[in-house]
């Protein structure tokens, strides 16, 4: 792979990359606390939506696969007037307005719970960096109330662990249906497994075992994850939908039991091709996309929920035009 490199690894891909646009912008914090929270992209291969009046128990059930790219956040914090200022690439504010954006209501969550706080004598900057499309079924939205909600955590010392503060975040993201599983799916990386709907601390997860060395250091016998966005899909038009809900829950019923009974990364992409073809969401022209790829990897289909089509491979090369190439995390969520 051509390109200049940091620390062993492309600038131009995952982490790194991330970590490398944050230095060369912030060199001197001066008297700001700070924090730096890198969540990794999650893609979901199939799901079941379990509905629960209590937002922390509400979620989903299903499987997915984690990315070594995703959301790099930096929060700061320093004395001020209460002013909030929320940054997605460097843009202020660019992305969603206040009342649906997932950051701001992590931030309204985190203050009801903690009054204690003097918040309106605070200065506070979020800033996220990403390097996956927007509503295109990477889970961008979880990466977003992640950074959040553990990053405040750290700097203020709120008497959270960090799942609960991860709690939290699925709080926000299940509030304005933006999201059911992704920040479980963040939060355990590599192939996870959503055993039981809920936050972090209330649902119960567990990972396929991958058939590759998950060592960093090395670029033999790794996995890639292969993909390529044509568009979004505005997931809150589908989990509040009764007619598309009912459909994808009777055609996930019983995914997680057969991928259990099989737990392999083959049979994972089967069923998640199953999946995207029975609901219906998978149009002709992902199709198309999705059958160059899956005789090429070890099986291809949709994300969901975006109109982006993903393999798992093991080699980076292949003929889909235009495609992006990741590596899989295996170690979820993290403060760096």
């Amino acid at each position: 792979m051509e390109g200049i490199f940091l620390l062993g690894y492309p600038i131009n891909h995952g982490l790194n990359y991330l970590y490398y646009l944050f230095n060369c912008e912030y060199n001197k914090c001066g008297d700001k606390l700070q924090s730096l929270v890198f969540a990794p992209s999650h893609i979901t291969g199939f799901f079941e939506i379990i509905d629960h009046p209590h937002p922390m128990i509400r979620g989903s059930r299903g499987a997915g696969v984690v990315l070594d790219q995703g959301v790099l956040t930096r929060v700061e914090v320093c004395e001020g007037n209460g002013e909030i200022i929320i940054k997605t690439n460097g843009n202020i504010n660019d992305y969603h307005s206040r009342e649906d954006s997932v950051t701001y209501k992590t931030l309204d969550l985190l203050k009801k719970q903690f009054t204690e706080i003097e918040w309106s004598n605070l200065h506070i900057t979020i800033n996220h960096e990403l390097n996956v499309p927007l509503e295109a079924g990477f889970g961008a939205s979880a990466g977003f109330a992640l950074g959040t909600s553990l990053g405040l955590s750290q700097i203020l010392k709120l008497p959270l662990t960090f799942n609960q503060a991860a709690a939290v975040a699925h709080n926000a993201e299940v509030l304005l249906s933006t999201g059911l599983g992704d920040v479980m799916g963040s939060m355990v990386g590599g192939f996870p497994l959503r055993i039981e709907p809920g936050s972090p601390g209330f649902g119960k997860a567990d990972k396929l075992l991958s058939p590759e060395n998950p060592r960093k250091d090395t670029d033999e016998g790794g996995l890639f994850i292969i993909f390529k966005s044509l568009g979004t899909i505005e997931t809150s038009s589908v989990l509040t939908d009764p007619v598309k809900t009912n459909k994808l829950n009777s055609v996930a019923r019983d995914m997680l039991q057969r991928l259990m009974l099989k737990p392999q990364v083959t049979h994972f992409m089967d069923l998640s091709l199953e999946f995207a073809q029975k609901t219906g969401f998978i149009d002709p022209e992902i199709m198309e996309m999705v059958d160059v790829l899956k005789d090429e990897t070890m099986g291809a289909s949709m994300a969901m929920l975006g109109r982006t089509v993903f393999a798992i491979s093991s080699t980076p090369d292949n003929s889909l035009e235009g495609s992006g190439v990741a590596r899989i995390d295996h170690c979820g969520c993290r403060i760096i």
